[in-house]
């Protein structure tokens, strides 16, 4: 029965289609890829582990091709980085592509995979439009429907091309097109890398959150101040004025305790007065520190399993090119070589999806450019 339900919670975020809006959602609530997108933002590990697998999809970018631009701002291998960032993220991207009257592309750039949502399937279960639209998490108010840009899925057919440009009433109002490339086939929309690891990116959050407030707001850093009681009640006093004296002498030592310890500890200060008959001075005025009050042996385990998981999800990267290790470098660097070596193969298919959807984007162009990833040169090193 538990199996069951997990299938049919994955079917259902893959398929939920709302006929209000008139998209097939992302998720039960529509929220999935930026749901994604603040998970690895939160985790240090996974945001700097789908850095290193974007740059490892891109690595040195295509054969003397690099800067030729893709549209008014946008190089080629600028393209390719943006491009490998939302395939490393989460497994799928969306193109926006220009046409001329030609029915060639003029310009095509990478849209933000939160914005993008696929339009209603015909009965022929294809996807003809694509919702794009900068408000699904409504953070300024509600969904606007009428505010939706909808664009057609690409094709690159010309007779399509063309009827398309008819429809929208000419080229200077034809929208173009969008490709939506999907790595996970089977789902209308794929599964995020982290997709597994959800909750522990969220954990290793968690985790630097609660050390953070412990340090702030727990025993670590603060300063007890012991001393004999530096005022007594009204009645020991013979009048109001010996009696506001005294009170001045208390805030006169406090303020300079203040100024002994620092101003920045000022708010870590306890000052504790207590009945005391002596005449020893070190038992009349103590300073005491208290520790420390977080116990890293606790977090050490969770961390440590966490990091490893969610380099697993990023098609196992070594744990040598995210954690420095002296060690490492104890062979004059076979290690550190072998390792990207080994990373670059498990980035393959990746890659290729990149290099393919580009050569057949160029294919298209009116420039009619033939390009090809820089390969792997001689050391192993991108």
């Amino acid at each position: 029965m538990g199996l069951k339900i997990q299938l049919m919670d994955i079917i259902k975020r893959a398929t939920s289609f709302d006929k209000k809006m008139g998209i097939i959602k992302n998720g039960a609530e529509n929220l999935y890829s930026e749901k994604i997108e603040r998970y690895i933002n939160n985790s240090v590990t996974a945001k700097s582990a789908s850095n290193i697998m974007a740059s490892y999809i891109t690595g040195q970018g295509f054969v003397n091709s690099n800067s030729f631009l893709v549209n008014e701002k946008t190089t080629l291998f600028e393209f390719s980085t943006k491009f490998s960032k939302s395939i490393a993220k989460q497994r799928g991207a969306f193109i926006h592509v220009n046409y001329n009257l030609h029915h060639e592309i003029t310009s095509f750039d990478l849209l933000p995979y939160t914005h993008c949502r696929l339009g209603k399937k015909d009965s022929n279960k294809y996807n003809g439009k694509i919702v794009v639209y900068d408000n699904w998490n409504k953070e300024n108010g509600k969904i606007v429907p009428k505010d939706f840009n909808i664009v057609d899925v690409f094709n690159a057919d010309k007779k399509v091309i063309e009827n398309q440009i008819k429809n929208a009433g000419g080229i200077k109002k034809y929208k173009g097109q969008i490709l939506f490339v999907n790595l996970d086939s089977e789902y209308n929309y794929p599964l995020s890398s982290i997709d597994s690891v959800q909750y522990d990116c969220d954990s290793e959050s968690q985790s630097s959150l609660f050390k953070n407030k412990s340090l702030r707001k727990g025993f670590f850093g603060k300063t007890v101040v012991v001393t004999k009681p530096l005022i007594g009640s009204r009645e020991h006093y013979d009048n109001d004025i010996d009696y506001a004296s005294a009170q001045s002498e208390r805030t006169a030592f406090k303020d300079t305790i203040d100024q002994f310890i620092g101003a920045e500890n000022t708010g870590g200060v306890l000052h504790v007065e207590m009945e005391h008959d002596g005449d020893n001075l070190s038992d009349a005025i103590k300073f005491e520190n208290i520790g420390s009050d977080i116990n890293d042996k606790l977090f050490e385990y969770t961390e440590l399993s966490t990091f490893k998981n969610i380099l697993m999800a990023f098609n196992n990267i070594p744990i040598g090119l995210v954690r420095s290790d002296n060690a490492l470098f104890g062979n004059s660097g076979e290690s550190l070589k072998e390792m990207q070596r080994v990373y670059r193969i498990s980035t393959t298919q990746e890659r290729m999806i990149l290099e393919q959807t580009i050569q057949m984007l160029m294919r298209n162009h009116k420039k009619k450019i033939e390009v090809e990833l820089i390969k792997e040169i001689e050391n192993g090193i991108n």
